[in-house]
């Protein structure tokens, strides 16, 4: 079996409730040949000391303490520090199960790989749930053959599923470290939210990639919590996604298949507009008057990536609701929106219930 050393970077900021577990199940892999990199990003609780309490005990963990510089910032800190021949990101507040590095490392196909991708669990705390985060048709990818699927499938749900496939995310994978530094792979520090940095480091790393080797393996834990901020208000959400799409469709051209990969993209652009209509114009807690809002709507409906999304056709990547939202999105008016998004804000809640 491979005996390569996996550097463990761990990002850690205000999860001092749960930084015990992620620890503990990455300390006790029984695959052995580990170094453990706690990235202390400035934390205001106690998870700094825990992480010196830890380092105390095993000679494999690194603490570095930071000012807080944001997630990215962390985990391009971390990708510095390693000195392993392969990096896995896990988040502070999830956890792995014990075996899963040494099976991640089990298969003889893994010493060909730039990149291999596991599958995981969602556990929704609120409900007191996993939710198996799919991942979508395994299979070895080889010398470039299916690059087109896997930077795809990262942007768009896969049509049946309820949650996306483990394909955007950067945990549950391992990436070969002198790949990631021969091709200069970095985080954007630039970008706040952790998932759309992870798709598009994801998408340069699987752009680049010699070999990826998927498994259909489930260990990895991603907690959502009740404090998650993918729910609350965000008065400068269309703003700061403005600036992803830029990126996003920045990668287009150097796709290899980019006509298929701009349907994908322009199709995930929509599905952002309904996220910032949901969390910041329609938001409950959203302080602006009507007339705000509309004026705020329609200068976001004007913005260059968003426009080409709302005015794009034919895409096969829109599903009818999507598609019914898209001529909505063409009309002067706001309540058809309005209506639209209170409709899936229902159909949403219901589905947190069941």
């Amino acid at each position: 079996m491979n005996d390569e050393k996996i550097s463990i970077i761990i990002p850690i900021y205000n999860v001092e409730r749960y930084l015990r577990q992620c620890l503990d199940s990455v300390v006790n892999q029984t695959y052995r040949n580990l170094e453990i990199l706690l990235i202390d990003d400035g934390s205001p609780d106690k998870c700094g000391a825990i992480c010196d309490e830890y380092a105390g005990k095993d000679s494999r963990i690194k603490v570095l303490h930071k000012s807080n510089g944001g997630v990215h910032a962390a985990w391009n800190d971390g990708i510095e520090m390693a000195t392993g021949e392969w990096i896995s990101f896990v988040d502070s507040d999830d956890w792995v199960e014990t075996s899963l590095y040494e099976k991640m490392l089990s298969s003889p196909k893994s010493e060909e790989a730039d990149i291999i991708i596991t599958t995981g669990y969602f556990w929704e705390e609120s409900r007191g749930q996993f939710i198996r985060n799919a991942f979508v048709d395994p299979v070895f990818f080889e010398n470039g053959s299916g690059k087109e699927f896997l930077q795809i499938r990262a942007m768009i749900r896969p049509k049946g599923a309820k949650t996306k496939g483990a394909l955007s995310y950067i945990w549950s994978k391992l990436y070969r470290a002198s790949f990631l530094r021969k091709e200069n792979l970095k985080f954007d520090p630039a970008i706040r939210t952790g998932m759309m940095g992870d798709l598009l480091f994801n998408m340069d790393a699987y752009e680049r990639a010699g070999t990826v080797l998927g498994l259909d393996l489930c260990g990895y834990h991603y907690r959502i919590t009740n404090t998650s901020g993918t729910g609350k208000f965000d008065p400068d959400r269309a703003k700061k996604q403005e600036y992803i799409q830029e990126q996003l469709f920045s990668r287009v051209s150097q796709s290899i298949n980019p006509d298929e990969l701009r349907k994908a993209v322009e199709s995930r652009c929509l599905r952002d507009i309904v996220h910032n209509l949901q969390h910041c114009y329609f938001h409950p807690d959203n302080p602006a008057g009507y007339k705000e809002i509309v004026k705020g709507i329609r200068e976001m409906k004007q913005m260059p990536y968003y426009r080409e999304a709302i005015y794009s056709k034919d895409n096969p990547y829109n599903g009818l609701g999507l598609r019914i939202f898209q001529i909505a999105l063409k009309l002067p008016w706001i309540w058809p929106l309005k209506m639209i998004v209170n409709t899936w804000n229902l159909i949403d809640s219901r589905e947190k219930k069941t």
